[in-house]
């Protein structure tokens, strides 16, 4: 066994402290900006004040994602996301429209993702100005739900500690945390995701209109962000109508309705999902995975799917690849030092999955849901993936699930953490 010592709260008021410090110190980019720091400083040290251990890990990890933009965008270490010019114009747009009271045709014709981010970012250009920095923020404001589902998810099997270490390493992964600070549609996509894990998390026990209503806008949002995830979604629903037939058959039959004439118009059209092929065969999977494979980031170029034996062949492979790329020698940036770095972490972590799947034994029905989510979404990103640049942001919706069941895996591990008596 072993014996960890950590004063959770001084940890978190001398982070809270820091960063406040640091803001007000390298601002004055925005007074609105550095308002809101304030106004998390002041929320992380009354959570703290009142023990809400996990308000004080919300508010400490946006505070910290606040000071990280704020740095950022005076020393610029950052390099710009192509795609974050065109979120940010658009919001721009949209909160300019708002604010001159129009509310109709401000974006013209463009895709139902851009048109999405830009609803989801304008509110924080109307509150904070016409800069990047709004934006970069809303972000950071929206991964902080990440978080909260990893806890609530983690509140099912794990006492009330456990469920805030869980939530507290997720939200400051060095990955997710420098997703949380570009205006991409990753971390949104991963909110989305994991709130619909959440709700079939419920129906394990019930399902109720409140969760199918939360499910069907979880699934409208995965269809404007990334239709491809909907087969993500047909797996979590086709777990839980299988583990609830064996009370309640009609399930099956359910199941059934739904999945099968999802899965044959998606293998039908496959070109309508993915831009590649028609239907789907190795070829549409070669031609859909060498069509990602541009840059300094390739890998595995020589590899071709012939036959579907091809592919499930490599697959354990290309799951490597996925998960644990950049390997050391494809460092050569400080960037992919960085992400380099957080991959090895992720093997770590993943030695303590193991544990944790022991551990759920007694709970097939939850540990068999998330991993229905994270061994499909896995396993098919890493057959078309083929470039480490783009796994290391698609890995991202599927981390959370890994650190939480390794989180699970060091919960019978002795920690002597310093919580105050009530």
């Amino acid at each position: 066994m072993y014996r960890f010592k950590l004063s959770y709260r001084l940890i978190s008021l001398a982070a809270s402290a820091v960063c406040t410090l640091a803001l007000l110190v390298l601002l004055p980019i925005e007074l609105t900006v550095s308002f809101v720091a304030v106004l998390a400083a002041i929320v992380s040290v009354a959570a703290y004040r009142l023990n809400n251990y996990l308000l004080t890990v919300l508010s400490g990890a946006f505070l910290f994602r606040v000071a990280f933009v704020v740095v950022d965008s005076l020393a610029g270490f950052l390099p710009t996301v192509p795609i974050s010019t065109g979120h940010n114009r658009r919001a721009i747009a949209l909160a300019t429209a708002w604010t001159n009271g129009q509310f109709a045709g401000v974006l013209g014709e463009t895709t139902i993702m851009r048109v999405v981010m830009a609803h989801l970012l304008a509110p924080f250009y109307v509150v904070l100005g016409h800069s990047s920095v709004a934006g970069r923020i809303g972000i950071a404001f929206v991964s902080l739900f990440v978080g909260y589902l990893v806890f609530e998810l983690a509140r099912h099997v794990a006492d009330y500690r456990t469920s805030v270490l869980a939530a507290s390493i997720v939200l400051f992964w060095p990955t997710i945390v420098y997703r949380s600070v570009v205006i991409q549609r990753e971390i949104v996509l991963v909110v989305v995701m994991l709130t619909f894990l959440w709700a079939a998390v419920q129906w394990l026990d019930s399902v109720t209109l409140r969760t199918v209503t939360i499910a069907l806008l979880a699934t409208a949002a995965t269809f404007a962000l990334r239709k491809e995830n909907l087969v993500l979604i047909v797996a979590m629903v086709g777990f839980v109508s299988l583990g609830k037939s064996r009370d309640k058959p009609y399930y099956l039959a359910g199941l059934t309705l739904f999945s099968v004439p999802f899965l044959a118009f998606f293998a039908l059209n496959f070109e309508t999902f993915t831009g590649h092929g028609s239907t789907l065969s190795p070829a549409a999977l070669e031609s859909f995975a060498y069509g990602r494979a541009h840059g300094d980031a390739v890998y595995l170029m020589g590899l071709h799917y012939d036959t579907w034996l091809d592919v499930i062949l490599y697959a354990p492979m290309k799951v490597l690849y996925f998960l644990y790329t950049p390997f050391p020698w494809h460092i050569q940036s400080i960037t992919e030092l960085f992400v380099g770095m957080s991959a090895l972490a992720l093997l770590a972590a993943t030695f303590f999955v193991r544990r944790g799947i022991a551990i759920l034994h007694d709970k097939p029905y939850y540990l068999g849901l998330l991993l229905s989510y994270f061994l499909t979404g896995v396993v098919t990103y890493s057959i078309i993936e083929m470039n480490y640049g783009a796994a290391v942001r698609r890995r991202i919706q599927f981390i959370p699930i890994l650190l939480l069941l390794a989180v699970v895996g060091l919960s019978n591990v002795e920690f002597d953490v310093r919580w105050p008596t009530q």
